[in-house]
């Protein structure tokens, strides 16, 4: 439970950063960043809801208290901001990091058996979202 609480914690942390970058970029191609970090983020807040639904109908809701949530929420939203000119690059170091933590997260689940067909759907889902949005940065970052 524990492990999948911080799932859905960091992803919602991933889609702050998101929009935070919409807000914050600056520069040349600015508008071009805008209306990418706003993809960004809308489509990490749909599978911040996923993540959250299926944790609270799996594991409860006691992992998702706002308590619970805020301390790890404080600590990425720390190691992730940034100045405006580095906003591709800490939404891609995020992404990454997620990436990792779903891998992570599923192997533990399935160590435990409690790896649904569901459970494993949407983090294969979430895991192919932040692939798309790691190119995507990627591609920003590389004109």
């Amino acid at each position: 439970r524990e492990i999948f609480s911080a799932y859905v914690v960091f992803l919602r942390a991933v889609a702050l950063i998101h929009q935070n970058n919409h807000w914050t970029d600056a520069g040349t191609n600015f508008y071009a960043h805008h209306l990418l970090f706003e993809r960004l983020y809308k489509e990490t807040a749909d599978s911040v809801d996923e993540a959250a639904e299926k944790c609270i109908g799996s594991f409860g809701s006691d992992g998702l208290t706002l308590a619970r949530q805020s301390k790890l929420m404080s600590e990425l939203m720390n190691k992730y901001s940034t100045s405006p000119d580095g906003t591709l690059e800490s939404s891609l170091a995020a992404e990454k990091d997620f990436s990792a933590l779903a891998k992570k997260v599923y192997g533990v689940l399935k160590e435990n058996d409690q790896l649904t067909l569901g459970l494993d759907d949407l983090i294969m889902s979430h895991c192919n979202v932040s692939e798309s949005h790691q190119y995507l940065l990627q591609q920003a970052m590389n004109p």
